[in-house]
């Protein structure tokens, strides 16, 4: 099939400058989501919140961002996805103005629950516009700027809140939010391309509805499962809720005229393999910094801060797997890079979980997965996009994000379960807080003091050392399992399937050189 007219039309001149804008915006929402975490404990001081009230501050940003997403990608094709993220990133600055003066638990909550909401269409709205602004050729460097950029927010979230919490108080990782976010409002208007369906859809308040909520009790349901357990009523509650609200949406959308998903995508062996290699390479990642900010801290005694910076390297790993990620995939296709990414990333987090020898070979085990996961990043996300007509890039970006949000909370809760049960398991004979958390049992030693303390903590380290294995082990048998369905059913460079491409992704759709662009407002 011929490259679509806007493939062969002059590129625009500024479409670097418009990925750093958006660049800038993708980190500050990626920055929040861990940015909070180390900040709790002055929260807790300085507010009176109490640990369930934390935990709601913390979780509220996901929730509404989870929840959220699917109807913020379809409002940004029907409205402008320049608009969209523009109104995303202002609401997003205007809640942590709020969160940054906020002086009750109450009004912190609303405002990380307006920021998501923001988050929500930020996201989706950078990547549908840096689609249509790159051509074919240059898209994929493109992506992998993008995804480096969104590992290099999530890895650094630790890092810069202990730097700010060590020095100044708990508000100033709300401070962060405002810098990026101004930038991208004054930089944004001016050099960000508007571009909207052309024919755009009538709305689905009925889908929106329905598919919020089923990822809302989905995500609520996992996130509560590493504390509570799979078999919690809440637990239980939330994911029944989520999943009828799924099978509700699902229904619905078969029926629907414009159905916001297509469900035809789930259909495609290339969307299956590259939305569920995506979703469970997220899983494996998410488990295992899960695991490992624990390990670095109780295991090999690093603070916080030192702990965050430990696990920097993986983010600039992923940069260097991106880099070489169009190589493999113009050699290979989808599948040569995706396979081959997600074995290498699953090798990692094996080293990370079973090599003993200090940070070393966690440091060796992070570059190695972040290679991994730059590799397979690029040719998955642009997958998933090159499925999805142009005009409708803004939905298709959200699918892509609701399927990585997913696999991030499922990562928490499957390897944080793993974890929390053989921890238990080998701790069954210390008494209580012991058997809870290693934080709990190096405590209670410390106050034992003497042999019995020593035993104690000795006992209580080598129960964490074998779950965190037997987690890290889970994570990457998930990371595996992706490789694997990720090299059956991507398409490869030699004998691509009708309709695909010789770089392993679906050709232009025709109505993929349909969308409206224009310098201006859409109306």
């Amino acid at each position: 099939m011929p490259p679509s007219p806007r493939d062969e039309a002059p590129p625009d001149p500024r479409r670097w400058w418009v990925l750093a804008v958006l660049s800038a915006a993708l980190f500050a929402i990626l920055l929040n989501n861990s940015l909070l975490n180390v900040a709790i404990p002055q929260l807790i001081r300085s507010t009176g919140a109490g640990m369930s009230q934390a935990q709601w501050i913390v979780d509220a940003y996901t929730l509404v961002f989870a929840g959220a997403l699917l109807t913020a990608g379809t409002l940004g094709d029907r409205y402008g996805r320049k608009r969209a993220t523009l109104a995303g990133t202002a609401t997003f600055g205007a809640g942590s103005l709020v969160a940054l003066f906020a002086d009750a638990p109450s009004h912190l909550l609303v405002a990380r629950a307006v920021m998501g909401f923001g988050a929500a269409f930020v996201m989706p709205g950078t990547l549908a516009i840096l689609v249509d602004v790159f051509p074919a050729r240059e898209r994929a460097r493109a992506i992998g700027v993008w995804g480096s950029v969104s590992a290099l927010g999530v890895a650094a979230g630790p890092v810069l809140g202990g730097a700010l919490v060590d020095r100044f108080w708990w508000g100033s990782v709300f401070v962060v939010n405002l810098v990026p976010a101004v930038l991208v409002l004054v930089a944004g208007a001016v050099l960000l391309p508007e571009s909207a369906d052309p024919a755009p859809r009538p709305a689905d308040p009925v889908g929106a509805l329905l598919g919020a909520g089923a990822m809302a009790g989905v995500v609520y349901g996992a996130i509560q499962a590493a504390g509570h357990g799979w078999g919690s009523p809440v637990v239980l509650g939330a994911l029944a809720a989520g999943g009828a609200a799924a099978v509700a949406f699902v229904a619905w959308e078969r029926r629907h005229p414009y159905p916001m998903v297509d469900l035809a995508l789930l259909r495609k062996p290339a969307f299956i393999g590259a939305g569920g290699g995506n979703m469970l390479l997220m899983i494996g990642v998410a488990g295992t910094f899960f695991v490992l900010t624990q390990r670095l801290q109780f295991g090999l005694g690093l603070s916080p801060l030192r702990a965050g910076l430990g696990m920097l390297p993986s983010a600039f790993s992923v940069g260097v797997g991106a880099f070489l990620s169009g190589r493999l995939t113009r050699r290979h296709g989808a599948r040569g890079a995706v396979g081959a990414g997600l074995a290498l990333a699953a090798a990692g987090i094996l080293v990370v979980g079973l090599v003993d020898g200090g940070y070393p070979p966690v440091l060796a085990g992070l570059v190695v997965t972040g290679i991994g996961f730059g590799l397979a990043m690029t040719p998955v996300t642009d997958t998933v996009m090159s499925l999805v007509p142009e005009s409708r890039s803004g939905s298709g970006a959200a699918l892509n994000d609701t399927l990585q949000e997913l696999g991030n909370a499922l990562g928490v809760a499957l390897v944080g379960t793993v974890l929390a049960r053989r921890y238990a398991s080998g701790t069954a004979g210390l008494p209580e807080p012991a058997d809870r958390s290693l934080h709990d049992a190096l405590q209670l030693a410390e106050h034992t003091g003497g042999r019995a303390g020593e035993a104690l903590a000795a006992t209580a380290q080598r129960a964490f050392d074998q779950a965190a294995a037997a987690g890290l082990g889970t994570a990457a048998a998930v990371v595996a399992a992706g490789a694997v369905l990720g090299a059956v059913l991507l398409p490869g460079r030699s004998a691509p399937p009708a309709g695909t491409s010789a770089q392993g992704a679906p050709p232009p759709d025709p109505a993929r050189s349909s969308t409206v662009r224009q310098s201006g407002p859409v109306r």
